[in-house]
């Protein structure tokens, strides 16, 4: 038993755990509850368009920023690294739409994703959303401006408190339906004279046959991944060249697969090609066996994957042993989603015994 505890200490050097911005209000309790156990903290400060402290940029939720310069005093103090977590593109979700003026709802509803129609994602009520499983109302990440303005949330944060790195969430798109906004159609149109809102056009389906329309079909969904994929490299590129020591990581699909086909969210090319220090795997489930052997199978390097455990859902007998699972493989740790219900229940500490 002592050599699998030291094997265990041994391999799953990442020991995280996701705070999310309800949990806040516990931050003087946070660290001590904690008990030494995790070694990363994914911090929630940007999410639904607001922040979680003064901010230039956006909505602010937290006028006082005391309660996040002490905590991250104390972090680092014990020797405990914390990335900025922020909402990239789920914009607002199934509440009442705020009022706030400097929200991008109101400032700026033409930043918001589009169907094949050309109408807004902001049409859709909170009920049809629901029905397609979608969270809520999600920017285009082909706008440049909306680009711009998640650099500048960003730089605010990285400015102006001692984070070690980045976290990225929500950074796909919610469903095939909402990929045709302006910027990218653009994008599309004049690199192949063609706006992929016409590829369903029977005319054009009677001229290229069934083979060819799935080709233009399958070009044009191809070009919105790697669209996607170029906000990773810029955003990559624009932090790093002032501040190459901050970590960028992603939170992502657990299963690369329907990552890429349903959400657009081509995570392994970003791992492969360096483009993020490392990702997170959302796995969720009961069974994980499949998703870590899929990603072993496509990553070149399993140390740059972290395995998200849901302990919202999941005994601390079951969270124990996948803590077991992914320590006898490669990969470089855990993370627990998320503090909240180790506050509820602090039997999840034992996982890692």
């Amino acid at each position: 038993m002592l050599l699998f505890t030291l094997l265990l200490t041994f391999t799953l050097d990442f020991r995280g755990i996701w705070i999310p911005r309800w949990s806040i209000d516990d931050h003087p309790h946070i660290l001590a509850k904690l008990d030494g156990q995790f070694n990363h903290i994914f911090l929630q400060v940007f999410a639904l368009g607001e922040a979680y402290y003064p901010s230039r940029h956006a909505t602010t939720k937290r006028h006082d920023d005391r309660w996040l310069r002490e905590f991250l005093e104390e972090a680092h103090r014990r020797n405990i690294e914390v990335s900025a977590w922020v909402n990239v593109l789920y914009s607002w979700g199934y509440a009442p739409k705020t009022r706030h003026q400097r929200h991008p709802i109101n400032r700026h509803p033409n930043w918001y994703m589009q169907e094949k129609s050309e109408t807004s994602i902001l049409g859709s009520g909170v009920e049809e959303l629901k029905r397609q499983s979608i969270e809520g109302y999600y920017l285009a990440p082909a706008s440049p401006q909306v680009r711009e303005y998640i650099y500048d949330v960003v730089d605010e944060i990285l400015d102006e408190y001692d984070f070690d790195g980045v976290h990225l969430d929500y950074i796909r798109y919610p469903s095939h339906r909402f990929i045709y906004d302006v910027a990218l159609r653009s994008k599309f149109m004049r690199a192949y004279c063609l706006d992929p809102r016409d590829l369903a056009m029977p005319g054009l389906q009677q001229r290229l046959s069934v083979w060819g329309n799935d080709d233009l079909d399958n070009l044009w969904r191809q070009f919105v991944r790697d669209d996607l994929t170029s906000f990773i490299e810029e955003f990559a590129e624009h932090v790093k060249k002032k501040r190459p020591h901050i970590r960028i990581s992603v939170a992502v699909k657990a299963d690369y697969r329907s990552a890429r086909t349903e959400f657009y969210q081509d995570w392994p090319e970003w791992v492969n090609n360096g483009l993020v220090d490392f990702v997170c795997l959302m796995a969720y489930r009961k069974n994980i066996e499949a998703i870590l052997n899929r990603t072993l199978e496509k990553i070149n390097d399993p140390r740059k994957v972290t395995i998200g455990l849901g302990i919202y859902s999941l005994s601390v007998d079951r969270i124990r042993a996948q803590v077991r699972q992914v320590a006898s493989l490669p990969f470089s740790g855990v993370v627990f989603f998320s503090y909240e219900e180790l506050r509820k229940d602090r039997a999840y500490l034992n996982a890692f015994f």
